[in-house]
């Protein structure tokens, strides 16, 4: 996917909160590849983090923003748990909901464009998928409406900032959920996962290259960014098993409710939210099939794993 000219960001101070997170750690390298000043924003100091700050606290997010000064933020950290949110909701919607209202007043004082990273849990999931951007919204569990909350904030704030919706990510160092199979793969040999349940599987990297082109091009208002398809989280896992060298056949198909009674969780799942990218395809923006980049992604996790192929014939009987 070709996103980014050589001099497009050249000479701008770009702001990333999240950026030691899943997403930030890809953005903030497509963001140097564009020639953009990154200044790295975290909840806890340490590698990848230039400065430390609560989300929760509109003074401390107005302090850090105004002393960076930036051309442009790109607002990735998020709390993701999603059945830690509905647990707690209330911490939920302090992180996704007024936290992106204080990074978008701050923002707006500033003169920095914004860019937020929302999520397809803001749908139902009970029709209508694959979602357009402007398509309804009505989530089903408090993870949903925090990051809704979140993104009305930022919208609201000014008209020129843009949410970007995405879906299913996977990659990095941290958990995902090539990760998470892989490893139960390796230490059961065989796995259940369900098969009705759909979205729009989304690479991390290529989601970064994405939000750092539509920075470049100052889009406004909502966008669906995910590699382009839909998968059930069973076709997903099948097509990680094959790309990691294993016989796909170690993945069982089962279904949400078998699932659940073996596995209760609190936090309610859309059934199907996959999202339709129509208006930053519109600008150019494309990210590629999610098999194409489940098929590029997965090897370099086996061999990070150290999941040799060989294990498919051991693991496939």
């Amino acid at each position: 996917m070709q996103t980014n000219k050589e001099s497009g960001l050249r000479g701008q101070r770009v702001a990333v909160t999240g950026a030691a997170g899943q997403v930030g750690e890809y953005l903030c390298w497509a963001l140097e590849t564009a020639g953009a000043d990154v200044w790295r924003l975290g909840h806890h100091p340490g590698a990848g983090v230039d400065t430390a700050f609560d989300l929760t606290s509109a003074k401390a997010v107005r302090d850090r923003i105004l002393r960076c000064q930036p051309a442009a933020i790109i607002h990735a950290a998020a709390y993701t748990d999603v059945d830690g949110a509905e647990r707690d909701p209330g911490l939920a919607m302090a992180v996704n909901g007024e936290g992106s209202a204080h990074v978008a007043a701050a923002a707006k004082e500033a003169g920095a464009y914004l860019l937020g990273v929302g999520t397809d849990f803001v749908f139902p999931g009970d029709g209508g998928a694959p979602y357009r951007e402007g398509d309804a919204t009505n989530p089903v569990n408090a993870y949903g409406r925090s990051k809704l909350a979140g993104e009305q904030a930022i919208l609201a704030a000014d008209a020129s900032f843009a949410v970007a919706r995405t879906a299913w990510v996977y990659g990095g160092p941290g958990k995902h959920f090539p990760r998470t199979l892989l490893r139960l793969l390796r230490d059961r040999g065989s796995i259940e996962v369900v098969d009705d349940e759909t979205s729009s599987p989304t690479y991390a990297s290529d989601l970064a290259e994405a939000l750092a082109a539509l920075t470049i091009a100052r889009g406004a208002g909502i966008f669906h960014l995910v590699n382009e398809g839909h998968a059930t989280r069973f076709a997903l896992a099948r097509d990680v098993a094959r790309a990691a060298g294993l016989d796909p056949a170690v993945v069982q198909a089962t279904t949400t409710a078998d699932f659940l009674r073996k596995t209760p969780l609190p936090a309610r799942r859309p059934p199907n939210s996959s999202l339709r990218n129509e208006r930053a395809a519109a600008l150019g923006i494309r990210l590629r099939p999610w098999q194409d980049a489940v098929a590029a992604y997965v090897p370099k996790l086996a061999k990070e794993m150290r999941i040799a192929p060989a294990v498919a014939a051991t693991t496939g009987e």
